[in-house]
């Protein structure tokens, strides 16, 4: 990539973060790989945004600081200089002997406290009866809390003998004391899980643990970290430059750092007090005062508001001092403070462990005196999820659970897996939500988890061979372990994620993705997308108009899409997954159901229920839910009645539920429902105005018996 000449003049008028939207120039990159961007009409270019942008005049370079880029697997580019011959670029990096292989050891630590975590809370929603869960909990959570708290001793016996002088002393001095706590920490965990003990405290002490490890990583660190939007500044009196906080998505940093421009070297430094953590504040340098001053920008957001994830910062201006390296203003933390997105009880894994735990016995109990062939309103949960809308549900047949993962327009944009455990009637959330500030909220985080902050549709399917969650994202494809609560991998994928259009779902063989242009299988084990073979012509997906589900009986694939936008085909087209071939059908009632008033307004969500042998759809037609009869290749509606909030619209979803052959409709945090089929008294009718006049039964509409959750 052929980097563009910007003059140092122009250089210094920059604002000091760079917004990249439409109407602003698209910042050079240095030459790094970088995917392409899925876009409505094509494949795009990423930009660098976030990037603090400041001149160096001693080495007469133009220093990109910060920012995120994407299309790379953990978002950051690092931090780079670009000569004035505007073509040269250079990547600033520091290292130290002492620091480095004590910030390892923290990170080392911190994996199997994180695992350990996960381990934990897998069990905590499990539904298992108590000798089940006491036994269960003393396996892999117990052994790796024990493995962590062995690396965290290791880490403080490492600070405690490590030699350093300046700011690589205080360095250690304040990793010290988080090596400490998540020791404590650990350790409290680590006897709860031997005593086959499991509760809401003891997931808190691993949360604790693993984040304090974290903390002290980035006290150990040589250079600052990824973040986007910080702050800096040239100090020509000290002739170095300023970096002040930024985001990590997760939380928003307040840690100083100074790039001394002589050396080319960073250092972090710890002030008596510090700005709060803040990100896109202005900093600039008081020539008559011989200080950088900071103010404004934005902090987290104490409360869930729709595609919205920054406040404004406490009011009022910091001076700093490069040669004290102190700041001076009104209102200020502990230097390297964080302020994490757990603000929001939503946004915190640890809120939802402390609800109620539900009853399984009761759970099941009232699920089996569900009335047949009706839409029935769950109890409402303790600790509902965040808004999720515009996305599909998938289900995890192996432990139990259904994941959300969607943010859309009018819903939470974070970039988390929401997690419905219908056992227990209970939510959980695997990690700290993030929120990318930049102005697309695209691509992958420094977390390397892909964003959900517009429509997802249905971009996500559940991989029955490496028993992964699959999703597909703007930056790529990533999949999700559940065992480690965690996204394990992205990686490019050979096509153009249309994000209106795109459909994957689940088979015995793979996650299938239909895109525009693309239609294979995933390989997970090679992190590899497969074209399939295709005999015939298939169709193509329309926005807002297609559909897509596995028949398990016929070992097919059965998608539904629009001939343009709206425009409804009444048309349905057969995949044979063991030949290859594409049959289009004209399904009988294509007039009257299939192009009707409420199917013909969008397709999304179907799923084929094995024992009635039909695909059931979101969409309604005179106030009955409308269904496909393989068997007979006709369109229909079945006996079963829109009479909930919201059904037939964007939020609905559809997940069968083999092991209490249920389905379940989880259609936005306070809104989730769920349906018996019986086969015995499931009427499909032909006609949709007979059918909304009553003939035969209607068992729609069932509101809870209780709202107490459980």
């Amino acid at each position: 990539m052929r980097a563009t000449a910007i003059p140092l003049a122009f250089v210094l008028a920059l604002p000091l973060v760079a917004w990249a939207d439409e109407k602003t120039p698209a910042l050079p990159m240095p030459a790094v790989q970088v995917r392409h961007a899925d876009g409505e009409f094509g494949p795009e270019k990423w930009r660098w945004e976030g990037v603090a942008v400041v001149a160096d005049p001693l080495n007469k370079e133009t220093l990109y600081l910060g920012g995120r880029v994407g299309g790379v697997e953990f978002g950051s580019i690092g931090n780079w200089a670009l000569a004035d011959d505007g073509k040269t670029w250079r990547e600033i990096k520091s290292a130290s002997a002492v620091l480095d292989p004590l910030r390892a050891k923290a990170l080392a630590a911190r994996i199997p406290a994180k695992d350990g975590e996960a381990a934990a809370r897998n069990v905590f929603y499990a539904a298992l009866d108590a000798a089940k869960e006491a036994e269960a909990v003393k396996d892999a959570p117990h052994k790796l809390v024990a493995e962590a708290l062995k690396l965290a001793g290791e880490l403080s016996a490492a600070l405690g003998t490590a030699k350093a002088e300046g700011w690589e002393k205080e360095a250690i001095e304040r990793a010290k004391p988080l090596a400490e706590k998540a020791a404590k920490e650990l350790t409290a965990a680590q006897a709860g899980f031997a005593a086959g003990r499991l509760d809401a405290q003891l997931l808190k002490n691993c949360f604790d643990a693993q984040w304090a490890l974290d903390e002290a990583a980035d006290s150990l660190a040589s250079s600052p970290g990824a973040r986007e939007s910080p702050s800096a500044a040239y100090d020509p009196e000290n002739k170095c430059v300023v970096l002040f906080g930024g985001s990590h998505g997760d939380y928003a940093l307040s840690d100083t750092w100074i790039y001394d421009c002589g050396s080319k070297a960073w250092r972090q430094v710890w002030p008596k007090t510090a700005p709060s953590p803040r990100l896109g504040a202005s900093m600039k340098w008081l020539e008559e005062r011989k200080l950088i001053s900071l103010s404004g920008g934005q902090a987290m957001l104490n409360k869930m508001v729709y595609q919205a994830g920054e406040m404004p910062a406490p009011a009022g201006e910091w001076t700093g001092d490069a040669k004290t390296c102190e700041w001076t203003g009104q209102g200020g933390v502990a230097p390297g403070t964080r302020a994490y997105r757990t603000i929001v009880p939503g946004y915190n894994p640890c809120w939802f462990d402390a609800a109620p735990r539900g009853d399984p016995k009761a759970v099941a109990e009232w699920l089996a005196k569900l009335q047949p062939n009706g839409w029935t309103a769950v109890p409402a949960q303790p600790a509902p999820a965040p808004e999720r809308e515009w996305g599909t549900a998938v289900l995890d047949p192996d432990r139990d659970q259904i994941y959300r993962w969607t943010g859309g327009h009018q819903a939470d944009p974070s970039d988390l897996v929401s997690t419905y455990h219908p056992a227990i009637n209970r939510w959980s959330i695997p990690y700290v939500a993030e929120i990318m500030q930049t102005s697309s909220r695209k691509g992958m985080s420094f977390n390397g988890r892909p964003d959900c902050a517009n429509h997802t549709y249905l971009h996500d399917a559940y991989d029955t061979v490496s028993k992964r969650l699959v999703c597909i994202a703007m930056g790529g494809t990533a999949l999700y372990d559940p065992n480690r609560r965690e996204f394990e991998c992205n990686f490019a994928h050979p096509f153009n994620r249309q994000i209106y259009e795109t459909c994957t779902v689940s088979t015995p063989k793979g996650v299938v993705a239909w895109v525009r242009g693309y239609f294979g299988i995933l390989d997970a084990k090679a992190r590899e997308w497969k074209k399939l073979p295709v005999t015939g012509k298939l169709p193509a997906p329309q926005c807002d108009g297609s559909a897509l589900c596995y028949d398990s009986k016929r070992d097919a694939l059965w998608m539904t899409t629009f001939l343009g936008y709206q425009k409804a085909s009444g048309a349905i087209w057969r995949y044979d997954m063991k030949t290859g071939a594409v049959e289009a059908l004209s399904p009988a009632n294509a007039d009257t159901i299939g192009k009707a008033k409420g199917f013909n307004s969008e397709i999304r969500e179907s799923v084929y229920l094995p024992k009635a042998d039909i695909v059931l759809y979101t969409n309604f037609v005179k106030g009955r839910e409308v269904a496909y009869d393989p068997g007979k290749n006709r369109w229909a509606v079945v006996n079963i009645a829109q009479k909930l909030e919201r059904q037939g619209t964007v939020s609905d979803t559809l997940v069968y539920d083999p092991k209490r052959e249920l389905v379940w409709n989880l259609n936005a945090y306070k809104l989730l429902y769920v349906l018996r089929p019986d086969p015995a008294t499931l009427i499909l009718s032909d006609d949709p105005a007979k059918a909304a006049e009553g003939r035969g039964t209607d068992q729609g509409g069932q509101r809870p018996t209780s709202a107490a959750g459980w």
